[in-house]
């Protein structure tokens, strides 16, 4: 391989390195050896590539002997720590402290006992149970339990000469949320619930994931990872393998899914940024040229302002092109217990990469609610107040169209709400909405004009897309990289949060006042308001 293009490859890995390589040292000095040992082994192997696609796999094969090499060099020599109490009795100091330091490892060596070999060597050495009543009450023969008990031993032995040092998770957990979109006809949203919970409802499960993310690791080594001893471990292995989350491979496991860490999500921010501030810059520019415009389309707008129908126009850009990106978009089909889904896990990060944007379609008798809730404006959060409130809808819906007496006592209450929370407002007898109100038509001439825009936004996010893919392909390891197509084009659909803040903080937007819904809107029905 061309040696620039190597070198180039390994400076763009670097951190990427260095992160797999802190989260299995106990220091950063620590870990800048290992990660120059690496970097090492890769450039002075560099001949034995020759194809750029396969890098990123080379690359984490020689992190992963690198970090078994400094394993083994640490299992020369036992240490372990004094403890300060030290009892009284006729045994003279050193033969109190070896039988003490015996005692600490081997009940170290047992939490480190496989289940099969852990009951045995329970059973016959701390119940005192014979070898018969053992293979009676496990079923299994008389042979197996004194091979169990020899294995045991021999496990026991050798693993009270070795150093065995804890991982950073053992004393700093992480947390990863694990994200589900179902797709086909086999997945039901309580498929994707059940597939949650066994990682979102344990810290236990998800540093399990976090441990076998960039090494293979066996029951032992995952113990050893995150603190835990593979007794309590057990339960949480078999439920992420029969969710496939997890996979077993000879002895070891193996994390199947993406997970976007910090480091992998900081990257990403910070790659993309520029094309948001693009993004932000092409609808500032378009707002100024065409408001008057969009104006001229003679809808109802609820307000006379016009810093109010900005936010509406952004809204109505980011659903179309919204739309437009979502064509053609991978369906599910990776199977994790038997039904298809794409999965990936996200560590907590300051911007994550899918803030939700809420742009529901509620349908009523005559019309429809479109909602567009941006984060940036906290609270303003307008589908939750109108999801599964068909009387809500219609109310309003009926209001739009002239509407302004002949209304029961309920939806009387409902009309007093609607005024505390400014979506209307009472001028003597009428109602006057303060959401804009289109028609069928002057809503498919807004969509018409904005559509070119729309176009150009969607072709900033699939630039967006694809630079996360390249980031994306240089973190995931193993089994992961087979999700990389599913998942670069989903997670990341989101591109309205930067550029709104971005317009905000250049004076393009204002910030909303309380009570106010700019982005929320009525659509009717082939029907002309009243």
């Amino acid at each position: 391989m061309d040696k620039e293009i190597y070198e180039k490859l390994i400076t763009d890995a670097a951190k990427t390195i260095f992160s797999f390589c802190r989260a299995r040292t106990n220091s950063k000095e620590e870990a800048e050896d290992m990660s120059q040992d690496i970097v090492y082994t890769l450039l002075k192997t560099r001949e034995n590539l020759r194809d750029t696609k396969a890098f990123y796999g080379f690359m984490w094969a020689v992190a992963r002997n690198i970090y078994k090499d400094m394993c083994k060099s640490r299992y020369k020599k036992p240490v372990a720590e004094l403890d300060e109490n030290i009892p009284d009795g006729c045994l003279p100091l050193a033969e109190l402290l070896e039988k003490e330091l015996d005692f600490q490892l081997l009940y170290r060596e047992l939490g480190l006992l496989t289940d099969q070999y852990r009951k045995v060597t329970i059973m016959y050495y701390f119940d005192g149970m014979k070898v018969f009543d053992i293979s009676k009450s496990l079923c299994i023969s008389e042979s197996m339990v004194k091979f169990l008990l020899f294995k045991t031993r021999k496990i026991l032995k050798e693993g009270m000469t070795m150093e065995r040092t804890k991982g950073n998770l053992c004393f700093n957990p992480g947390n990863v949320e694990l994200c589900v979109i179902s797709g086909g006809d086999s997945f039901k949203i309580e498929d994707a619930l059940s597939l949650k919970a066994v990682c979102n409802d344990s810290l236990i499960a998800q540093n399990i994931l976090l441990a076998c993310y960039n090494v293979r690791c066996t029951a032992e080594e995952i113990s050893l990872h995150i603190g835990v001893a593979v007794p309590y471990l057990e339960k949480y292995i078999n439920n992420l393998c029969e969710k496939e989350l997890l996979v077993k491979k000879g002895s070891k496991y193996e994390t199947a899914v993406i997970i976007f860490t910090k480091e992998l999500l900081n990257e990403a921010y910070t790659k993309t940024l520029s094309v948001k501030y693009e993004i932000a810059d092409i609808i500032s520019r378009f707002l100024n040229d065409r408001l008057n415009d969009i104006k001229n389309i003679g809808f109802y707008r609820g307000n006379d302002d016009d810093e109010l129908l900005k936010w509406l126009i952004i809204h109505v850009i980011f659903q179309e092109s919204g739309v437009k990106y979502s064509r053609n978009l991978p369906m599910p089909q990776t199977k994790y217990a038997g039904a298809e889904a794409i999965v990936w896990g996200v560590e907590p990060f300051p911007n994550p990469p899918d803030n939700s944007i809420f742009w529901p379609f509620f349908n009523g008798a005559d019309g429809h609610i479109w909602c567009f809730d941006f984060p940036i404006n906290g609270a303003m959060m307008d589908a939750f107040y109108f999801d599964r409130h068909l009387n809500r809808i219609n109310i309003i819906i009926d209001i739009a169209k002239g509407r302004n007496t002949g209304f029961g006592e309920n939806d009387l209450i409902e009309i007093a709400e609607f005024i505390k929370h400014g979506f209307m407002e009472r001028n003597g007898d009428e109602l006057l909405l303060k959401l804009p109100v289109f028609t069928h038509e002057q809503f498919r001439h807004l969509k018409i004009m904005v559509d070119d825009i729309a176009s150009v936004i969607t072709d900033k996010a699939m630039q967006i897309a694809n630079i996360n893919k390249d980031i994306i392909q240089q973190y995931a390891p193993g089994l992961s990289k087979n999700e990389i197509e599913n998942i670069y084009r989903i997670v990341f659909i989101n591109v309205s949060d930067v550029p709104v803040k971005r317009m905000l903080d250049n004076g393009n937007l204002k910030r909303i006042t309380n009570n106010a819904h700019p982005t929320t809107l009525v659509v009717l029905s082939n029907q002309q308001r009243v």
